[in-house]
């Protein structure tokens, strides 16, 4: 008798509390008990598409009811457990720790320095692929998924052509596309274009990206330079992003220092990674 009487007032309790939130102040709306605040349409309407000269208000409207319907599909999918789910648990905590990334970096990078004049224009002296050199680069391309097994790219160390790379892959069973691309010598950086131009013509490279291998030959090269306020304000952005990747870089080195690590056997990292050294060249 006891324990069901607990039980209902603690029933009424969590009522009452459900019922004491009202839409007001920063609570644009209450939605099975569960607020929605404004800081919440803020970062929503952050993520969308606003036109220039929209109505606010409508605006705002209509991001608060995104969110309501948002919300409530969230809450009929708890209703079905499928906030307990692997999946759900797997991509939370993939999404958590991306977010709280992405904040960690956005907080250090208000606390790097803005570069003088002096080193935005040493940094514009010496990275001419970006600026003075920029060039727009056409390509023989051949893409395809990774491996499974890395170590099979070795076989196409001798390869000094790409039809050379072709016929590889198709003896080794990996399905891939050839078609044409492009290059842009400023999204690669100076070094790796240095590694890239320094082939002799027709020699493959080749480099990972995002889970895809392309291997590529250079084909033609349109000069596209970047100057004046354009240079300079790339200059910047990429000087902060460098003290950006420093900061982090050492916040992850001492973070390594400090963790304690246990690997199962088959996924323990290789004590030195290997180099490809053969005609195709990888580029990193």
């Amino acid at each position: 008798m006891r324990t069901s009487l607990k039980l209902s007032l603690l029933t009424c309790l969590f009522a009452l509390t459900a019922c004491e939130k009202e839409a007001t102040g920063q609570v644009a709306a209450v939605v099975n008990g569960e607020e929605i605040t404004l800081q919440e349409i803020n970062a929503e309407l952050t993520a969308m598409s606003v036109p220039e000269g929209a109505n606010k208000e409508m605006v705002q409207k209509a991001a608060l009811q995104r969110i309501i319907d948002r919300r409530l599909l969230a809450q009929a999918a708890r209703e079905e457990g499928l906030d307990k789910t692997p999946e759900f648990i797997t991509r939370r905590r993939q999404m958590e720790d991306g977010l709280l990334v992405q904040i960690l970096g956005r907080n250090a990078s208000r606390a790097t320095e803005v570069p003088d004049q002096a080193e935005i224009s040493a940094y514009i002296r010496d990275n001419p692929a970006l600026f003075s050199d920029r060039a727009v680069y056409t390509l023989d391309r051949i893409q395809f998924p990774m491996p499974a097994d890395p170590e099979q790219l070795k076989a196409l160390e001798d390869d000094h052509s790409l039809d050379a790379v072709a016929g590889q892959l198709r003896e080794l069973g990996i399905e891939f596309t050839r078609e044409p691309g492009r290059l842009d010598s400023a999204q690669l950086g100076q070094e790796t274009m240095s590694k890239i131009l320094s082939l002799p013509p027709g020699e493959p490279f080749i480099f990972p990206e995002g889970g895809m291998v392309t291997a590529a030959v250079i084909t033609g090269k349109a000069q596209q330079p970047t100057s004046g306020d354009q240079a300079q304000t790339a200059a910047v952005q990429a000087l902060r992003n460098q003290g950006l990747m420093d900061v982090l870089q050492r916040r992850l080195k001492a973070a390594r220092t400090q963790a304690e690590i246990e690997y199962q056997d088959d996924f323990a990292p290789p004590t030195t990674p290997a180099k490809s050294t053969g005609a195709v060249t990888a580029v990193e």
